[in-house]
């Protein structure tokens, strides 16, 4: 029987531990190549005699990394959504252990499943294990994790990906979740937080795992608990700190009021390891930081393709699994030369063939028995460079940049494209004569949906109606359309909705002076500054009108 992770903490020493699940920083780029190709190449006789793969092997079955893409086409979800939605096993190259889902963006259905099989969460298990020892760590073959830390609980429940860590670690290694899982799974996710806020402040935390954007909305939370407890502490609830949370709860307030300054987390505890997984971790992660007074380690993944990569130790940069996917990246001007022509089909380079500096779409083939090949997972990640000197690392780095133009990405949590607000604009019945979706950002660097929208009425009737109206009510069409939109503005307390009215005639004089169409979902903001100014040129009343 094979040891658990725990087991190997008492019986191994740091470098082989070390050496079981944080090696692949140490390979070399050729090395690298040479995992991903074989495995590869594994996964193509797993598909070769599975319903589904059959459908993608129409021209044969390829019999090398070169014939695999020049005969596998670039996927998306659609060419999967009948197998996998019904979850056709039968179909499929293995038995799947479990499914997991998301949003589909845009789809005829509200989720994507996606199999996952024992082999695969072998991996995840793995990898997963790699990320909170480097977490946790100052250089190679160092690590502070140990069996009985405290963890908070911030993570959304099965069958979305980050549900499963528990589940997953759980028999490797004993972690005190707070609350404890089978607490956490019977409560309001808002329940979850604040009783695991009064436990933590209560017995400690050591770690902290969840989504980066719940994370920093559990951070505020963290700073209006504080306040409402120190200096009110009664006498019953004494037994229930551990002296040393006491003192800190006590000094901290003790400070505050002696200097007029705000208690920080970092005041209350001292983290051993902080990870981050989520869409908009740029954004958070400096003021995660100051307040924690350790720096988020980010992981990227997701229920397709999986848990894919994580920073080192440095904190700087992902690097992605060799054993999870077989990796592929559309660059940038590829994916302008197809916007501009939808039969275009983009070229693809491998890990090996990368330029620093450049953005790339991800495409995915998911190994070990799972079901995309080629897949377009819609992510895009710039190159920060091809190896990094200072870790001793021959391996590219990468950081999340968004998603791809035609997705607008709210906070890792609702995911908006042209075809959903069509739909949600035509069940208003609203009159709304041209539109564009642009993500912007506001107070705290949260980012929203700012809907600019001309109305199919003389300006003046469009004043009478009220633009906050027209928020309200397309705000309304999109909580009943959309679950995760609904789901935002629970948990993190912000509604993604910003409606801006602009002149009639402002797109088509845009369009008609600079001969540039304006796409629906993903306009750059140098483009949304000239309709404005463009307006406001010629509009004596002042320009747009916007509601929040």
């Amino acid at each position: 029987m094979a040891m658990t992770f725990e087991e190997k903490l008492r019986n191994y020493s740091a470098e082989e531990i070390w050496q079981e699940y944080c090696s692949f920083l140490d390979l070399s780029l050729e090395e690298y190549m040479t995992i991903q190709k074989r495995l590869l190449m594994e996964q193509i006789d797993l598909m070769a005699h599975c319903s589904l793969g059959q459908r993608f092997f129409r021209k044969g079955v390829p019999t090398s990394v070169e014939e695999f893409r020049s005969m596998v086409p670039l996927t998306k979800f659609e060419d999967y959504a009948d197998v996998l939605i019904p979850q056709k096993e039968e179909m499929l190259p293995e038995k799947p252990v479990l499914w997991l889902q998301t949003t589909w963006e845009g789809g005829d259905f509200p989720s994507k499943r996606a199999p996952y099989t024992e082999a695969m969460l072998e991996t995840y298990k793995t990898n997963i294990i790699g990320a909170m020892l480097l977490s946790t760590s100052h250089g190679r073959n160092t690590f502070s994790v140990r069996p009985g830390m405290r963890v908070l609980y911030s993570l959304a429940p099965m069958p979305y990906a980050t549900g499963m860590f528990p589940d997953i670690i759980h028999p490797e290694i004993n972690l005190r979740f707070m609350p404890s899982v089978r607490e956490a799974r019977k409560m309001s996710f808002s329940q979850q937080m604040k009783n695991g806020y009064k436990l933590a402040i209560q017995k400690d935390m050591n770690l902290f795992f969840g989504m980066s954007s719940v994370l920093y909305g559990a951070t505020r939370s963290l700073d209006m608990l504080t306040q409402n407890s120190g200096g009110h502490i009664r006498l019953k609830d004494l037994l229930s700190f551990r002296p040393k949370m006491l003192y800190r709860l006590l000094t901290a307030k003790y400070r505050e009021k002696r200097d007029g300054t705000p208690i920080r987390p970092k005041d209350l505890f001292h983290l051993q390891g902080f990870v981050c997984v989520g869409t908009d971790t740029a954004l958070y992660r400096d003021e995660l930081e100051e307040a924690w007074g350790i720096r988020p380690l980010e992981i990227a993944g997701g229920t397709e393709p999986t848990c894919m990569g994580t920073e080192t130790w440095s904190k700087n940069g992902l690097v992605l699994f060799p054993d999870a996917c077989f990796y592929e990246f559309i660059p940038e001007t590829e994916l302008r030369r197809e916007m501009a022509d939808p039969n275009y089909v983009p070229n693809t380079y491998l890990m090996n063939e990368l330029v620093a500096g450049q953005n790339y779409e991800l495409v995915i083939t998911v190994l070990h028995g799972g079901a995309f090949l080629r897949y377009r997972v819609g992510d895009v990640y710039r190159c920060l460079r091809l190896r990094n000197a200072s870790d001793r690392l021959d391996l590219p780095q990468f950081e999340y940049v968004d998603r791809i133009p035609s997705v607008i990405d709210i906070a890792g949590f609702t995911r908006i494209t042209q075809r959903e607000i069509e739909k949600v604009i035509r069940l208003s019945r609203l009159p709304i004569a041209h539109w564009f979706a642009v993500k912007e950002y506001g107070e705290q660097n949260r980012s929203f949906l700012n809907l600019y929208v001309e109305l199919d009425m003389e300006d003046a009737d469009a004043n009478t109606i009220g633009c906050q109206l027209l928020r309200d009510h397309l705000a309304l069409y999109f909580h009943s359309y959309d679950g995760d939109y609904s789901d935002l503005k629970r948990l993190l307390n912000t509604d993604p909705l910003k409606i801006t009215v602009i002149k009639s005639g402002s797109m088509e004089r845009y369009t008609t002076i600079t001969g540039e169409q304006i796409p629906p979902v993903g306009a750059t903001r140098e483009t949304v500054l000239e309709i404005l100014r463009l307006q406001t040129a010629n509009d004596s009343e002042g320009g747009d009108r916007a509601c929040h």
